[in-house]
């Protein structure tokens, strides 16, 4: 089987040849060499990634099936009007009738798609690492460091981190906190204000190595498809201390709803040993739920051709 994967390379594929086709600039530009690319590769089923790559591969129908893997929608973004909210819904509803197969994340991203299409065929896709699963659960000893790893944008709310840092301050006089990545300058500016560490952008090992030297890891994201940062810091041994999200509904992550909340739970984590053992523990159970194995099934039944009429 030859799936092509539109506009984004392709993950691990075992004993698959796999090439990289440019789709320039421009809307247009981009549907016309999506569709272009399939008729010539003549793939088995075209897999597209994410908002924009959805748009390509479904707004004309191709030679071959499509699945749809959405990686959190737009119109589930809180931070959006309620107007634009409806649009983007409106888009994606009219796609999925286009749409072959989707993949999801999570079982909140198979309601979303539910509420598009009543009768669509959804298939759990897991996340997995993008780090060895190799290090020891991490046990803190001396100033600790609590890091967030991900893109400064609206997305990742760092002003939900930067009230994190201001009650982990007052308790924990000197705690390290580091914002692994870099982004839009305006929201940068005020977590560096505040003395939060902004490492600008590392290459894969530099932000394996600065989850590696954190106690615990963060995760402040308003919503998301499932956060493969999360993901790194179980497989570095690293406890997690989660926002609390649709996402991570199930995931068995210790989770707050508010800073506060968070705030408490990296005092818990760092202070009591039980608490941190429930931490890893629940990094246990991730890793066992989302990782190479259970990635490479998953795609086989994604792209089961069996019964199909498309």
């Amino acid at each position: 089987m030859s799936p092509f994967q539109a506009g984004i390379p392709a993950p691990v594929w075992s004993g698959l040849a796999v090439a990289h086709h440019d789709l320039g600039t421009g809307l247009l530009r981009r549907i016309a060499k999506v569709r272009a690319t399939v008729d010539s590769a003549s793939p088995h089923v075209v897999h597209a990634h994410s908002s924009f790559s959805g748009l390509y591969a479904r707004i004309k129908r191709l030679a071959a099936p499509v699945v749809y893997e959405p990686h959190c929608f737009k119109h589930d973004d809180p931070h959006t009007s309620s107007f634009q909210r409806i649009l983007y819904q409106g888009v994606e509803r009219y796609l999925s009738r286009r749409t072959w197969k989707f993949g999801t994340l999570t079982a909140h991203e198979e309601r979303l798609v539910r509420a598009l299409d009543p009768d669509a065929t959804c298939i759990a896709i897991p996340n997995l690492p993008t780090v060895a699963v190799s290090a020891p659960d991490k046990t803190s000893a001396g100033i600790p460091t609590v890091s967030m790893v991900g893109r400064i944008a609206r997305q990742k709310d760092p002003a939900f981190f930067q009230d994190v840092a201001a009650l982990l301050g007052s308790r924990r006089p000197g705690i390290r906190m580091r914002w692994i990545g870099d982004g839009e300058p305006e929201m940068r500016k005020p977590l560096e204000d505040s003395g939060i560490e902004v490492t600008g952008w590392l290459d894969s090992t530099g932000v394996a190595e600065a989850l590696a030297s954190s106690d615990v890891y963060v995760h402040t994201a308003a919503y998301e498809g499932f956060p493969l940062s999360i993901l790194d810091a179980a497989a570095q041994g690293v406890p997690v201390a989660a926002r609390s999200i649709n996402a991570l509904e199930g995931s068995g992550l210790l989770q707050a709803s508010d800073p506060r909340g968070v705030a408490d739970l990296v005092d818990a984590i760092l202070g009591d040993a039980e608490t941190r053992d429930r931490a890893h523990d629940a990094n246990r159970q991730l890793l066992a739920r989302m990782n190479r194995t259970t990635l490479h099934t998953a795609l086989r039944d994604l792209y089961d051709l069996k019964g199909s009429d498309r």
